[in-house]
């Protein structure tokens, strides 16, 4: 019954919602920069775990920027790469959190308001909820 609160709650708020093993996803892009054959994305993902013998949500969010399309520094090939900053719970908006996308993008985005839906629905159905670190 929760998890299915949950993921119509996470689909209400305009990502993408798919099952992956026993946890729910939640993936939105952020912003998009497309030069020329190049593409770079922001983009935000919450992993939700419902641990019923615990009565305990697990939440995991990230933030990972993803690029593809001819290399910057040699102008030559093709060089994909993906790296994540800060996990965790997060307050505010990300260009306050992160000077480095702040200056590389445009766009405004609450991760405690996403944080919040989870936290009242674990707490409506008397859970509670767990954050969760791991390296990535």
């Amino acid at each position: 019954m929760l998890r299915e609160a949950l993921r119509e709650a996470l689909a209400s708020l305009g990502g993408e919602v798919r099952e992956k093993g026993d946890a729910i996803e939640f993936t939105k892009v952020l912003a998009e920069r497309k030069m020329f054959l190049s593409r770079r994305r922001l983009v935000y993902r919450a992993t939700v775990r419902v641990d019923e013998g615990r009565r305990e949500v697990q939440l995991l969010e990230s933030l990972t920027e993803t690029g593809s399309g001819l290399a910057a520094d040699s102008g030559v090939g093709v060089k994909k790469e993906t790296y994540r900053i800060g996990r965790g719970p997060r307050e505010g908006g990300i260009a306050e959190q992160s000077k480095l996308f702040g200056k590389a993008y445009a766009y405004t985005f609450d991760h405690g308001a996403i944080r919040t839906v989870i936290e009242n629905l674990a707490r409506s159905h008397g859970y509670t909820v767990q954050y969760h670190i791991t390296a990535p």
